[in-house]
């Protein structure tokens, strides 16, 4: 069975008009239905080609949104340096990874580690999107793997260019929803996060952290969300949440998002009861509003208090069969 896709001329017009064109070729390409690309969009100079290519997973309800944002590059979430909570918690969840003040960087307490590395722990980025947080880790004698997950294929090329280091290229296809970036000690996996299982990734994980990645999905998939976590979590593990609860504002303010509020109360409702859960804490709060711009940015939007929570989750060392 085969489908004819037309290039679409009207999508860069400013980098028609940016350009001059001795030749706009337009041709009709035709693919298997099974072809993961859903426009093709070709210009053609003296100089060079152009091929822009719009993912059709991309336009799911679920991502359209992340894939509009990441297309203008509107990421304020994205930060350059590692995440504070990550840290000043990091050996709540990894003990070791933080070195001492004396000890160089990536270091880690080496008695945690026999000369095969054998304690090194495995890391999972839900929604990963390009955080530096996955170099910071993949880079730590005290990590074997990080894998992150993102449905955005933008934020996890981006991720490859500004990261050479890592050394990431695409190597595989896992079956027909997930493509595979593997580089030293990461492994990025482009894909619907709601569709990801245990075969998917490999096995499970020692750690996840949640890098404010559930305050960014609609309130009524956080308990699939969580079900997945708890599939993918290894009996022992922890897993590292970080949300943001606006705390005081205005009704609308409050329930806006992304990113959604999620406080103490809904916390304790999606974890707090879970068969596979033995311990929830709440590691520290950290006011949004210390400075007068980010005060200011909030309040024009109707909210009058901010905090980022951070907890730990403790899975069962012994579990039932999930």
């Amino acid at each position: 069975m085969y489908f004819i896709i037309f290039c679409d001329l009207t999508y860069p017009l400013d980098s028609v008009r940016q350009r001059s064109y001795s030749v706009l070729h337009v041709k009709e390409y035709i693919f298997k239905s099974n072809f993961l690309y859903e426009i093709l969009t070709l210009f053609i100079d003296t100089n060079k080609c152009i091929l822009s290519m719009h993912r059709k997973d991309e336009d799911s309800d679920i991502l359209i949104r992340w894939a509009q944002r990441w297309s203008i590059s509107k990421t304020g979430w994205q930060k350059s340096d590692p995440h504070h909570f990550l840290i000043k918690h990091g050996n709540d969840i990894i003990p070791g990874l933080i070195p001492s003040s004396d000890s160089g960087a990536g270091s880690c307490d080496s008695e945690l580690l026999d000369a095969d590395n054998h304690g090194a722990k495995r890391v999972f980025f839900p929604l990963c999107g390009k955080t530096v947080d996955m170099k910071f880790l993949a880079e730590n004698k005290a990590i074997k793997e990080v894998v992150g997950v993102d449905g955005i294929q933008k934020a996890l090329k981006e991720f490859a260019e500004e990261n050479p280091s890592l050394n990431i290229k695409e190597v595989d296809q896992i079956g027909s929803s997930f493509e595979k970036f593997v580089g030293n000690n990461v492994s990025l996996l482009k894909g619907n996060y709601f569709d990801i299982d245990e075969e998917v990734t490999g096995g499970r994980f020692d750690v996840i952290v949640d890098r404010a990645s559930i305050v960014a999905i609609d309130p009524s998939l956080r308990d699939d969300y969580v079900s997945i976590l708890g599939k993918l979590i290894k009996p022992g593990g922890s897993i590292l949440l970080i949300t943001i609860d606006r705390r005081a504002g205005t009704d609308e303010a409050r329930s806006a998002g992304p990113p959604f509020s999620i406080d103490d109360t809904e916390i304790q409702r999606l974890y707090g009861s879970l068969d596979w859960v033995e311990s929830l804490t709440k590691l520290s709060e950290h006011n949004e509003f210390e400075t007068e711009e980010d005060k200011k940015r909030w309040t024009m939007q109707g909210v009058d208090s901010l905090f980022e929570l951070c907890y730990v989750i403790k899975a069962k060392k012994l579990r039932s069969s999930m």
